[in-house]
């Protein structure tokens, strides 16, 4: 890892909020799998910050949180395979999915690793928060990987979406019930876009909006 920024985006972890898949020990040594946003916050070094901050919410109600409030660190496994994501999300994986990495238990289909110390900052009622701290990251090289590995973005995805509604506003919408269905598409995705999303995310949907904004107009 590079001295000063964090040098994440070589492990896909990218501005805005990364969707990984978090590993973490019980306190019975059994590895544990959840689907997890990691927070990645630049502040701007022309607004005078220059600075990262990387944070995770862990929801009480969480196995995942009770291990790491024990342990102090996580995994954050990158990968884009969405057949993972479920079965981490609905199901418990077996010690087959699992190798271990830095003294953590990682997905063995993953194509990053990043290993993180999580030091508590803020508790609510419902979640704590912590901010991370890189501490190991691993990328593995595929035969068949065509560049970087790069998490799942939801406001990255969101862009495409709306984009798609917007293209097709005054293609296939011919009434004015269809019209309000697709502005209201528009803003349901303008909105991840805001919270997931990053500095180009942001810049993207805000030059489809004020475009969809004048071609109603017209």
């Amino acid at each position: 890892m590079k001295k000063g920024r964090l040098n994440l985006d070589e492990a896909g972890i990218v501005e805005g909020i990364s969707e990984v898949i978090v590993t973490t020990w019980t306190a019975a040594g059994i590895p544990n799998a959840a689907p997890i946003g990691i927070i990645y916050t630049i502040i701007d070094e022309e607004a005078g910050g220059g600075k990262d901050f990387v944070n995770v919410k862990l929801y009480k109600s969480s196995q995942t949180v009770l291990n790491v409030l024990k342990t102090r660190t996580l995994a954050a496994n990158v990968t884009n395979d969405v057949l993972l994501f479920v079965k981490s999300a609905f199901e418990h994986l077996n010690g087959a999915h699992f190798s271990v990495f830095d003294g953590l238990p990682v997905l063995l289909d993953a194509d990053a690793w990043i290993v993180f110390t999580a030091v508590p900052v803020e508790e609510t009622r419902n979640y704590f928060c912590f901010q991370l701290q890189p501490r190991t990251v691993r990328v593995r090289v595929r035969a068949e990987q065509k560049g970087a590995p790069r998490a799942i973005n939801r406001g990255r995805n969101a862009v495409i979406e709306a984009t798609i509604f917007a293209t097709r506003y005054d293609i296939i919408a011919v009434d004015e019930r269809e019209k309000e269905e697709i502005r209201k598409i528009i803003g349901y995705y303008a909105a991840i876009v805001k919270k997931c999303g990053g500095r180009r995310e942001n810049e993207a949907i805000g030059i489809l909006q004020e475009s969809f904004r004048v071609r109603r107009k017209n």
